[in-house]
C-alpha cells in the first residue's frame, strides 16, 4: 500500500470520532446517495478528520491517485468500524 506510512494517523483520527460513525452510516444509507457504502463512509470520515488540505498534500507527497487514498481510508475504517 503506497500510503501505509499514513495509516496509523488515519486510524487514530477515525478512532477519535468512532462514536459518531454508526449514526452517519445510517444517515447515508437512508439518503441512498452512494455506490459503495464503505468507500463513501471512508471518504466522509477522511474529510471530516484530516481535511481537504491534508488529502491534497498526499497527491504530491506520495505521487498517488484517488485509488491509493481510497485504499488508505477503507483500511483505516476496517480497523475502527468494519461495515458489513
Amino acid at each position: 500500500m503506497r500510503l501505509a506510512k499514513e495509516l496509523p494517523a488515519v486510524v487514530q483520527a477515525f478512532e477519535a470520532i468512532k462514536q459518531h460513525i454508526p449514526a452517519h452510516v445510517e444517515l447515508v444509507k437512508a439518503a441512498g446517495n452512494y455506490k459503495d457504502l464503505e468507500t463513501r463512509i471512508a471518504w466522509d470520515l477522511l474529510y471530516a478528520t484530516k481535511g481537504s488540505a491534508w488529502i491534497c498534500e498526499l497527491y504530491s507527497k506520495y505521487d498517488c491517485v484517488d485509488d491509493h487514498i481510497s485504499t488508505l481510508a477503507r483500511r483505516a475504517l476496517r480497523q475502527v468500524y468494519p461495515i458489513s
